[in-house]
């Protein structure tokens, strides 16, 4: 009788079944495994589509790892999230086999667009569970493209695939496991191999007799002796006959007492001659205490024990040695010295050379007009032609605060004077120079003067006009038939990228920039261009201090300078100074001319020993009406200071000749009389002393004016603050 329809497709499914059992277990490829199942299953059903859908270790997301019968792109490609409203969530929350006979009319779920474009009308799936942990590993489903019922057959069959599926997913996570356990075995072995090779030690062991039974196969490299000439007692053969008896005691004597052994003794190689070894062993014990074999290792110390050898010969005459280095040293150190002295006297001296001729220019300049300002006022006076002595005054107190200037740049240079930094407007500093750098340059240069700069920056006013001043000559220098001198200021922002190519803080800076068109630097000059005491200019026109001290300037200012130049075609100094957001100190105009002072009585002694100073210091404060007494050092300022009762007000010096200077005296005469003025008249240089006359009172810098010295007097004893 020909079997029915049922009973044909129970046969289709046990045929399935079987074949795939059988494959599981020998496919040596999972994909291959479960691309079988896939077509198995399809087949027997009767639906020629079905696929495999893997899980994540999360339950987040989904792929279609295996499948049959499916359009390009879906099978090993398609990433899906596992969400609500998938069919595989509900088949994972439901936890049983899900069966869909018509899904166009599904209101559990919607089936993917892959499914949807393979024209998918009913499925059935089951979940695969991993048999070590029933953890879900995927789903298998069976589709087909027109709806049709599923039975309890159908799913039974389908949980039997599942099943097959899981046990081949297991055993190939077993044989997975297995390859890496056995990979990490056979490294782990090749390591301890090469371990092995490389330790200098070479492993043996011994009965509980002391006989040798094991030696590494290097032994034979070092020996030249086979395993078998070395075990045993073969080891005698190779030890220097003058250790053996030491040797040998030793070694019975650990067999007897299962004491480490350790010893140093000479082996011999197979090119004939003895070496160093260092020969220890272990016994290894039991849980009663007896000895079961002994573990033993041989290492070279040849090298070791030649370098012990040499450093005790060595000692043996070591401070025959080191008396005849300590006296080469000497000698060395001499020659050095004379050496050094050498180079710092040449050095010192180009210094001087370089100084001589800029410094000296500059100051007989000013002299110069100082003196003949002086003589014309002489001229003047004895002709009783009173009108033009004022302005023979100005040119002479002008050339005098120019001369101060020259000394402050130097002192500023050498770090040797504190800068006094106040905010200022970039664009009001040009613009009041505008009209000297024009004169300055002549009639064959054009000068430009570009502002863009509305923010301002903290720095000291005439540090920086003389920068500007002292760039504009050096580009005047550099243009000697003609050109252009550009002076412009800008506010940029410098950010990281910026900041860190010109060594700056990210943030807003002002940008002053000074460019001439002029022969320019090559790469040489270029370099030292910031070095002291560098300059290309002939003796007599220039120190070499110049950009030197624009870049102390600028450092000391928070700011960045860099130099940009190209041969026959110009320099560009570009000066960074960081914005100050505050707004510039206005302060009204000091009048020169000496106010009219009421004096009350008050006694001041002068102490100077520069005699010009210290006269016209006195006859002013006499014309002012104080009470004054002079000294020329501390000596002769106590003696003067003890014979008065009453003394209000200590102006001094700081340089004062003898064995104490004018801070220290000024401490001493304010310890006895608390209520002490103290002003310092002084042309000291280093900050560190003129800081410490602030804290004792007030500093008026040399040269000063009568103005300046009257105004300080006066509120000094009015016991008022001023600016010094």
């Amino acid at each position: 009788m020909k079997p029915s329809a049922a009973e044909q497709a129970l046969l289709r499914q046990r045929r399935a079944l079987a074949e795939f059992g059988e494959l599981a277990l020998i496919c040596p490829n999972l994909d291959d495994a479960i691309d079988s199942a896939c077509i198995g299953a399809s087949e027997a059903l009767g639906t020629h589509l079905a696929k495999f859908i893997q899980l994540d270790a999360l339950n987040r997301r989904m792929w279609v790892r295996n499948g049959v019968g499916w359009t390009k792109g879906v099978v090993g490609a398609q990433m899906l999230d596992l969400v609500q409203g998938t069919p595989e969530w509900h088949s994972l929350s439901v936890a049983h086999p899900v069966r869909s006979e018509n899904a166009v009319l599904e209101t559990r779920f919607s089936l993917h667009p892959f499914q949807v474009v393979n024209e998918v009308r009913a499925f059935i799936n089951v979940i695969v569970y991993a048999p070590h942990d029933h953890s879900a590993i995927g789903i298998f489903e069976v589709d087909s493209r027109t709806p049709r019922g599923f039975g309890e057959r159908d799913v039974d069959f389908l949980l039997s695939y599942a099943n097959l599926i899981a046990g081949c997913f297991e055993r190939f996570r077993i044989t997975d496991a297995l390859k890496v356990t056995e990979a990490k075995l056979r490294e782990s072995e090749r390591q301890y191999r090469i371990a092995v090779q490389l330790n200098p030690q070479i492993p043996w062991t011994a009965d509980i007799l002391g006989s040798i039974t094991s030696l590494d196969p290097r032994w034979a490299d070092f020996s030249d002796l086979q395993r078998e000439q070395t075990l045993g007692q073969g080891w005698r053969a190779f030890t220097h006959p003058e250790d053996m008896p030491a040797l040998v005691e030793k070694w019975s004597q650990s067999i007897s007492t299962l004491q480490p052994f350790d010893i140093q003794v000479r082996l011999r190689k197979k090119i004939g001659h003895y070496d160093w070894y260092h020969v220890r062993a272990y016994p290894e014990l039991d849980d009663s205490g007896l000895c079961r074999q002994w573990y033993g290792t041989v290492e070279d110390v040849s090298e070791r024990v030649r370098l012990e050898t040499a450093l005790r010969e060595w000692n043996d005459n070591l401070e025959e040695r080191i008396g005849e280095r300590t006296r080469q040293l000497q000698d060395e150190q001499h020659e050095r010295e004379v050496a050094e002295s050498k180079l710092r006297q040449s050095q010192k001296m180009e210094a001087v050379g370089q100084l001589t001729g800029g410094i000296a220019h500059d100051f007989n300049n000013l002299l110069g007009s100082i003196c003949a300002s002086l003589d014309l006022m002489h001229l003047r006076i004895e002709a009783g032609r009173f009108s033009d002595i004022g302005k023979y005054h100005a040119v002479a107190m002008t050339s005098v605060k120019r001369a101060a200037a020259l000394t402050s740049r130097l002192l500023a240079f050498s770090r040797q004077q504190p800068l006094d930094p106040h905010v200022i407007a970039p664009d009001e500093v040009v613009v009041g120079l505008e009209d000297m750098i024009r004169r300055a340059m002549g009639p064959t240069i054009q000068v430009k003067c570009i502002l863009g700069a509305s923010g301002n920056i903290s720095c000291d006013l005439n540090q920086l006009e003389n920068v500007l001043l002292n760039l504009s000559i050096n580009a005047r220098d550099a243009m000697p038939a003609g050109g252009t001198l550009t002076i412009a200021t800008q506010c940029l922002e410098v950010d990281a990228r910026t900041a860190m190519d010109k060594d700056l803080k990210p943030g807003p800076y002002v940008l002053i920039s000074v460019t001439d068109n002029g022969c320019g630097m090559d790469a040489e000059v270029l370099r030292r261009a910031f070095d002291p005491f560098f300059t290309t200019k002939k003796i007599g026109q220039g120190t070499g201090l110049g950009l030197s001290m624009i870049y102390g300037f600028t450092q000391q200012s928070g700011g960045q300078i860099r130099l940009h130049s190209t041969v026959d075609v110009g320099t560009t100094v570009s000066m960074y100074f960081p914005a100050d957001p505050r707004s510039v100190e206005n302060t009204p105009p000091v009048l020169d001319t000496l106010a009219p002072v009421r004096s009350n009585g008050e006694v001041i002694l002068v102490v100077d020993d520069e005699a010009g100073i210290r006269e016209i210091t006195v006859e002013l404060l006499v014309e002012r009406g104080y009470t004054v007494f002079e000294a020329v050092d501390s000596t002769s300022a106590f003696n003067q200071s003890g014979k008065l009762k009453q003394l209000d007000l200590l102006v001094t010096d700081i340089g004062l000749p003898g064995s104490m200077n004018g801070l220290e005296m000024a401490k001493q005469l304010k310890a006895k009389r608390p209520q002490l003025k103290i002003l310092f008249i002084t042309g000291y240089a280093k900050a560190e002393g003129i800081a410490e006359g602030l804290q004792l009172g007030q500093v008026l810098s040399k040269p000063f004016s009568l103005v300046d010295l009257s105004q300080s007097v006066s509120n000094l004893l009015a016991n008022r603050d001023s600016v010094s």
